[in-house]
This record gives structure tokens, C-alpha cells and sequence, in this order.
């Protein structure tokens, strides 16, 4: 396993995005999460190699989903991450991950599919309220109000 080398940026150094970067936002309260394209207030995050690009992106996606960055969060205001604490909960769990990255990839697979699922239901829930609505207001249309 190679290490993964994590870095601030600020808006006037925006890093090129490469095939071995993705970037983890520092603020907000979604601090922690990752992507693969820039964000204002992000570290740079830069593996050695695509694949471990991927390895780590996919970490960290998982830390994230996780809330393990969450009790890290600080400020009363705006909620930060420090750059320490995003290496010190990746590099442990890169560890133990690592070896099993076969399983986790297949463990990504299913939540992509119940990601899809939850998609599916909020596009349902969404028609089904605009239909509610319709009916309503074709229902007062009939009555003349």
C-alpha cells in the first residue's frame, strides 16, 4: 500500500485536477466528504498512483458516509476539519482496509445499488406529491373556488 500525501490549497493555488487527485472539504458541515473535482476550502489529496486514487478516494467516501469525521468537527459557526485529523483518521483505516479492498468494493457495489434505490423512492414520493396536488386543485376547479 502506498501513502496518501494530503495537502492544503487556498483559492489562489487551485491545484490542476489530475487523475491522481481528488480533494476532501475542510468546511462546512459536510467537512470530510471527498471529490473528484475542486472545492473552495478543500485539501488536495494526492496518491501515488490512479488506482490508489481510487483506494483512497473510496476510503474516505466510506469515513464519510460513516460520520466518522463528524466528531471532528469544530466551530460554533461554520463546522472546520483540521488536516491532521483528516490524515489521522484515513491512514488507520487504509491500514485495515486495505487488505480486504476486494470485499469493500463489493460492499460499494450494494451501496450504490441502495443509493439508486433511494433515488428510485425520492422520485416517487416527489410524483406522487405533485399528483397529490393536482387532484386537489382540480377538485376546488370543479367546485368553482
Amino acid at each position: 500500500m502506498q501513502p496518501l500525501f494530503i495537502k492544503s490549497t487556498t483559492n489562489a493555488l487551485i491545484v490542476p485536477e489530475q487523475p491522481t487527485h481528488f480533494f476532501i472539504l475542510a468546511k462546512g458541515n459536510n467537512a470530510g466528504k471527498p471529490s473528484l473535482t475542486h472545492w473552495a476550502n478543500a485539501f488536495t489529496a494526492i496518491a501515488p498512483t490512479q488506482e490508489m486514487r481510487d483506494f483512497y478516494y473510496w476510503l474516505t467516501f466510506g469515513l464519510y458516509k460513516a460520520k466518522a469525521f463528524k466528531i471532528h468537527h469544530r466551530g460554533s459557526v461554520i463546522p472546520f476539519i483540521n488536516i491532521g485529523e483528516v490524515k489521522k483518521l484515513i491512514e488507520p483505516a487504509a491500514i485495515a482496509i486495505y487488505p480486504q479492498w476486494q470485499d469493500y468494493k463489493s460492499l460499494l457495489t450494494h451501496f450504490e445499488l441502495l443509493e439508486q434505490r433511494k433515488n428510485n423512492l425520492a422520485q416517487i414520493l416527489k410524483s406522487t406529491a405533485t399528483l397529490q396536488e393536482m387532484l386537489i386543485r382540480n377538485y376546488f376547479l370543479q367546485q368553482g373556488l
